[in-house]
């Protein structure tokens, strides 16, 4: 069995892996990838028998590989907190995986896979359906945070949050006045919180709130250069990986 790992975070796929290596010596690891990019470029020259594919990744939502290539393999979701993606899976032939990912959990979608493999590619358009159609109104995203100035804490309302960027290993939080707090935590658990009709992630530093964006022209074939208020006192780039999908939070 081929199996291809989709995941951004190292640590998470390497514990992955570890797992279906001792649960089946039939398992043999195609490939692993980061990113909806990498995702797409790997597919469209390889095969393999199934799929376990994260849908939060660095460059964007999992489901926008299905719009860029032709998925054939069976999939087995992971996700982190979605409670109606979840809903959805249950009531598709699809697989998922909720992380922490668990021991049981892991050995029952595999057998599930094993014992139903025809009808995943079914469920696999209905699931992207329903996902397509379905909103989710009682996701509950975050509201206030805790920003850090020194040792002294500043409770701030999100939508007083001009953007977020990342610095190395740190984040920051740009307030609409033009204050810079440290804040602790990381751009991809907070994609996980954040109302993404009012915040968006342009590349792998920064996230926006729609009302700090200023205007945006093109940059150079298939990129987007945006400004900001405040100003952030550095380009801003829109990846070409990223625009279509910006363009269409913009117009929501």
């Amino acid at each position: 069995m081929n199996i291809l790992i989709v995941e951004d975070e190292y640590l998470l796929a390497l514990e992955l892996v570890e797992k279906l290596l001792d649960m089946d010596s039939n398992i043999r690891i195609a490939g692993q990838t980061q990113s909806v990019a990498s995702t797409v470029e790997w597919l469209q020259q390889n095969e393999c028998d199934l799929i376990f594919l994260d849908i939060h990744l660095s460059d964007g939502s999992s489901f926008a590989i299905f719009d860029k290539v032709k998925v054939k393999s069976p999939v087995i979701f992971t996700t982190a907190y979605d409670q109606y993606a979840i809903r959805a899976f249950q009531v598709n032939s699809i697989g998922y995986l909720l992380k922490p990912i668990d021991d049981k959990d892991l050995r029952q979608a595999l057998n599930k896979y094993k014992e139903t493999r025809s009808n995943f590619a079914t469920g696999l358009d209905n699931l992207l359906d329903y996902l397509d159609k379905t909103s989710l109104p009682q996701k509950k995203y975050l509201s206030r945070i805790m920003l850090n100035l020194g040792k002294t804490q500043i409770p701030v309302n999100i939508e007083d949050v001009a953007y977020f960027m990342a610095e190395g290993r740190y984040l920051f939080a740009m307030t609409k006045s033009g204050k810079k707090y440290f804040y602790e935590n990381t751009l991809y658990k907070l994609e996980e919180i954040l109302d993404n009709r009012e915040f968006f992630r342009l590349n792998r530093r920064y996230i926006i709130n729609f009302n700090s964006i200023v205007s945006f022209t093109p940059y150079s074939k298939n990129r987007i250069k945006v400004k900001l208020f405040p100003e952030p006192g550095e380009e801003i780039i829109v990846s070409s990986e990223k625009i279509k999908e910006f363009k269409q939070w913009l117009e929501r």
